[in-house]
């Protein structure tokens, strides 16, 4: 008997589902974030803290979102529903669905924003902007972005416009075929770009910062920071798994094609170090200036090498295309719903929620010049989104999502849908998920929320 199929589509290898998840995980927080992130929590300390938390907490988690998505093959709220009324789960949790689609709709709001500045820089260093700019001049022209709500969105119109053309094709048709060739191509881009900084910066003292690190680094700081970032990095608690879940065979396996994932994402945050890493020792650029670090420093690097136009190009071409494929699964998981549930076609969805995506960064920008002021908590609008969605909203529904799996849904069901091939796999997923991965995420969550 053939498998039963999602209305949006298949993937028709488990590749095409491996690289549309990790086109979903690999995104600005692996090439913007992470570094920045390794430089203000002591180098290698971080770096292991957080490959402990993607497989103790990250893989456990993205494999029980990915299979929750495949139980009945629809979008994630009707997969809720539908089990709610085989009185398989309580109604009560439909209510995890809407927080991981609001959740991953708020942050598009204001990742959108920050990949425009990508497509800015892009332009700015193919123009040869960054031609021996000095540190007040790079300083000077971040400032004057952020001053330019005109600037910012022209570049927020022109990300958000990509993101609703992909999204609005089918999946076959549109998601698949962008990350067959986008995901290869940052990959190969990367690694050219790291043997370029290898071989030109500070390979030695770049490798012994990434990966030494002594027992008085690892503090809970950085642990409450790695967890953060592997949630974030991974795409879980946004809904963005479950929906790609849906789409995926019978036939593939969960925990190889999770693992796969889970390994890309790790590769491509290492490499984004190796290629920032090299250079900043090189100049004494400081590793811990934080958000900066890519809109303020690099540009300065890039300036003063002799091939810094085009490398500096190629990065800031990196970040837009890995912010591309992680927003475009932000927004899949309410056009499918709409689409599904609505019979509204997946164009005109994504049309709708791009609009309003577009609408609310424009709050978000001008948040930065002419509505800076504090809204609530002494915040923002663009910090008050960003702090809403990473200290509450995102491990809120990650929580949620896994005590549903682990406690809530009959393990026959989850051994139907092969998690894994082998039966003590299952057992160790399982117990993993359940005793692991659970209780350090509400502990640590609750940690940030009184500010432990």
């Amino acid at each position: 008997m053939p498998e039963s199929r999602c209305l949006q589509g298949i993937w028709s290898s488990p590749w095409i589902f491996i690289f549309a998840a990790s086109g979903s995980a690999v995104g600005l927080g692996n090439i913007w974030k992470f570094p920045y992130l390794i430089g203000e929590n002591g180098g290698g300390a971080f770096l292991l803290i957080y490959c402990a938390c993607l497989l103790l907490v990250g893989l456990p988690i993205l494999m029980a979102e990915v299979a929750l998505g495949r139980t009945v093959r629809s979008n994630p709220i009707d997969t809720i529903n539908d089990l709610s009324e085989r009185r398989v789960i309580h109604r009560f949790w439909v209510v995890v669905p809407w927080i991981a689609g609001l959740t991953g709709f708020l942050i598009l709001t204001f990742y959108s924003v920050i990949a425009g500045w990508s497509i800015g820089y892009f332009e700015r260093a193919i123009s040869g902007d960054f031609v021996n700019i000095s540190q007040a001049d790079a300083a000077s022209m971040f400032d004057r972005l952020l001053a330019s709500p005109g600037e910012m969105l022209l570049w927020n119109s022109i990300f958000v416009g990509l993101v609703v053309l992909t999204v609005g094709q089918s999946v076959t048709r549109g998601l698949a075929a962008l990350v067959r060739i986008l995901l290869p191509v940052l990959i190969v881009v990367m690694l050219i770009l790291a043997g370029f900084s290898l071989e030109e910066g500070e390979a030695l003292e770049a490798i012994h910062f990434l990966f030494r690190w002594s027992w008085q680094d690892i503090t809970f700081g950085v642990v409450l920071s790695a967890i953060g970032h592997a949630l974030f990095s991974l795409s879980v608690g946004m809904g963005a798994m479950f929906a790609y879940g849906a789409y995926m065979s019978k036939r593939m396996s969960i925990a190889r094609a999770c693992s796969a994932v889970v390994a890309i994402d790790l590769i491509v945050s290492v490499l984004a170090c190796l290629v920032i890493f090299p250079l900043a020792f090189a100049f004494h650029i400081d590793l811990d200036s934080g958000p900066s670090l890519a809109f303020v420093s690099l540009p300065i690097i890039f300036g003063s090498l002799p091939a810094g136009q085009l490398i500096g190009g190629f990065f800031f071409l990196l970040l837009v295309i890995a912010a591309l494929t992680s927003a475009i699964s932000m927004l899949e998981l309410f056009v499918a719903w709409l689409h599904e549930k609505f019979y509204i076609a997946r164009f005109k969805a994504a049309l709708l929620l791009g609009g309003a995506i577009w609408f609310v960064g424009i709050a978000v920008l001008l948040s930065f010049n002419h509505w800076d002021r504090k809204v609530l908590f002494g915040l923002n609008f663009f910090e008050l989104l960003d702090q809403l969605t990473s200290l509450i909203m995102l491990p809120l529904g990650a929580i949620l999502l896994s005590v549903l799996v682990a406690w809530f849904i009959p393990r026959t069901v989850l051994r139907n849908e092969m998690i894994t091939r082998q039966v003590s796999h299952f057992k160790i997923w399982y117990g993993v998920l359940k005793y692991i991965s659970i209780p350090v995420l509400i502990v640590i969550t609750v940690a940030g929320w009184i500010g432990v």
